[in-house]
């Protein structure tokens, strides 16, 4: 499987798992439109899986970008896809949980995105293969593991740093935001959306896998109560910075299944 993807005006090509490592699903290219890459930043990549995010921070300016992941499987796939985008000699992919690979090194870096588990544990459907499984798990209500990572992110946050988190309303969004208040982040919202259930999880594997070819996500989909889906800035700055720039978020995605 393969996908040929255009965020923020950059393209990008990654090979793709549908059984051992989580697909991005719409959250997953939601914070891609959203995440602000500054030229020579430091970037980490939480819960990296295809390398997506990473991958793209490079692409948009980043000097280093970092993968972490549980998965080993996910990290090999990671470097195959950072060699395949031209951006191996500046990506580097670590095995371990959340942000821990970083804090062990004493490295810091100067942006975040949160694409670790944030959906209820127990809505993975039963069959779904076990890795498959633990890439989406965030918990019985699905908050804990990015309540865990929100208290965890100042360990190697560099002062000024940014983290990108998506805040949504089917995975106990009051769990991060408890941790967010603890830490004392400040909170800008960069972007909304209202996300179908077929977006959530591991469920967009599906769609795509049954709807092969070019799609474009512009992320204007019918509101429902549960489908409510932010992408937040968050900053341990003593003062408020600038404001965050509007980005475009539509994503351009040539789904491959036969690859």
């Amino acid at each position: 499987m393969e996908a040929r993807a255009t965020v923020q005006g950059r393209r990008l090509r990654l090979r793709l798992h549908p059984t051992e490592v989580f697909v991005p699903n719409l959250m997953s290219w939601l914070s891609a439109a959203h995440m602000r890459v500054r030229r020579g930043d430091a970037f980490l990549d939480v819960g990296t899986g295809s390398g997506l995010h990473a991958i793209l921070a490079v692409l948009l300016g980043a000097r280093r970008s970092y993968g972490t992941d549980i998965n080993p499987v996910a990290l090999a796939l990671a470097r195959a896809n950072a060699r395949l985008n031209g951006v191996s000699r500046v990506c580097r992919f670590l095995q371990g949980s959340l942000v821990e690979p970083l804090a062990s090194r004493g490295l810091r870096v100067d942006a975040i995105v949160y694409n670790a588990p944030h959906f209820p544990g127990r809505l993975v459907a039963a069959g779904t293969p076990d890795r498959l499984a633990r890439s989406v798990d965030g918990g019985a209500a699905g908050g804990d593991l990015n309540a865990r990572f929100l208290r965890e992110a100042p360990k190697v946050l560099a002062e000024g740093g940014r983290i990108y988190n998506p805040v949504v309303a089917w995975s106990d969004p009051e769990t991060g935001a408890r941790a967010a208040a603890e830490v004392g982040y400040r909170r800008a919202v960069l972007a909304r959306a209202n996300i179908p259930v077929w977006g959530r999880g591991n469920h967009t594997r599906d769609w795509l896998m049954e709807r092969p070819g070019r799609h474009s996500f512009a992320f204007a989909f019918r509101p429902r109560p549960d489908g409510a889906a932010r992408i937040e800035e968050l900053t341990l700055a003593a003062r408020r910075g600038p404001r965050p720039p509007r980005l475009d978020s539509r994503v351009v995605v040539d789904f491959r299944a036969d690859r």
